[in-house]
């Protein structure tokens, strides 16, 4: 996006804090630093919590009436009162507005009521609404927004470097030679992401040889510990890695498992994935509707009955790592382009020239 617009990132959270935010399961790699064509701008905020959401206020006039500098608005969200006084100070100064929303219908916690009424009205006040899958797209057209102002791309990661450190052009031989399934889930250890059950399930389907490793943090941690313990030689927890040397322990493992009860998207999909790996994924999780089909997918039951069976399945279907993943097509660039569209349709609509953004 560098390459064509002049682009400034505001975020809520410094630097600072996200260093101490000893709940937000994230490495170094997620601190925001200067690259070429890109500033950042923090809007001194305050922040408060309730359960996993976060929300901020802004704290000064003056992070408001900034807005006036920019050409375009891109907000990439809707719940906290500060992008509330964005949108409002955005109208005011008439400054064209695209918004990004990727949760879909099942994880919407109120479908009626006020707040269903305020994020409908949030997103009516964008010039258009960019998506990244068909869950979000179907969602968006549920909160009243016209069908021509939604613009559907594909959520993406750096495929390209999660295929390049596989060994999908080597062989294989763990089928051959008797090794065992190495299962691997990375993410937070919370209730939401339903791991006691991935313990259970592969306790249930597992050969002597086969492993799974649990890769994360959080307050669940002591418990998966426990349990465990009484197959710890199968069984590994490992701490949070930097997600720079997630391609290398992908590298070594055959299946991804997301169990999770909701799940906005789940990107480390895509990351399995473009690794040449299967991926076990439950049906709530918004990246299923757009990646079944492709290789290597297995969708499990929402109420978990048959996530044993898919994990099973994908043992047994293991013949070597997938050496051209479809996932590979949706790259950064791609959906890059997407947002290119989505700005310069906004700028038309608005009527501002935009040969020189």
């Amino acid at each position: 996006m560098a390459e064509n617009y002049k682009l400034t990132i505001a975020v809520l959270e410094s630097n600072e804090s996200l260093k101490h935010d000893s709940e937000a399961n994230r490495g170094t790699d997620w601190l925001h630093r200067e690259t070429a064509g890109v500033r950042f701008e923090e809007l001194p905020s305050w922040k408060f919590s309730r359960g996993e959401s976060r929300y901020y206020v802004l704290k000064n006039v003056a992070s408001l009436l900034s807005v006036r500098k920019y050409d375009l608005v891109l907000f990439g969200g809707w719940e906290s009162p500060a992008y509330w006084s964005l949108l409002a100070f955005a109208l005011m100064f008439r400054v064209p507005r695209v918004a990004f929303y990727e949760s879909p219908l099942n994880t919407m916690a109120h479908t009626t009521g006020p707040i269903a009424w305020m994020r409908s009205t949030f997103f009516r006040f964008m010039d258009l609404v960019v998506v990244p899958g068909v869950a979000a797209a179907e969602a968006v057209r549920h909160l009243g927004v016209q069908p021509e102002k939604v613009i559907q791309g594909f959520n993406a990661v750096d495929v390209t470097e999660f295929h390049n450190v596989s060994p999908s052009h080597v062989t294989d031989n763990s089928v051959s030679n008797g090794m065992g399934h190495r299962y691997l889930y990375v993410g937070q250890l919370i209730q939401r992401k339903r791991t006691k059950a991935i313990i259970e399930a592969f306790n249930e389907i597992a050969t002597a040889e086969d492993e799974l490793t649990i890769i994360g943090s959080g307050p669940l941690r002591e418990e998966l510990l426990l349990m465990a313990g009484s197959n710890e030689s199968q069984i590994r927890l490992l701490e949070y890695v930097e997600y720079s040397a997630l391609p290398r322990v992908m590298s070594f493992y055959h299946t991804l498992i997301l169990a999770s009860e909701r799940e906005v998207w789940g990107l480390v999909v895509n990351e399995a994935l473009a690794s040449g790996m299967h991926a076990v994924v439950t049906e709530n999780c918004g990246v299923l509707p757009s990646v079944q089909g492709m290789a290597g997918v297995y969708a499990a039951q929402l109420g978990l009955q048959d996530l044993a069976v898919q994990m099973k399945r994908s043992a047994t279907d293991w013949n070597g790592r997938i050496e051209s993943p479809e996932i590979l097509q949706f790259t950064p660039e791609r959906f890059a382009e997407v947002f290119d569209r989505a700005f310069k349709s906004s700028l038309e609509i608005r009527g501002h020239d935009n040969s020189d953004k």
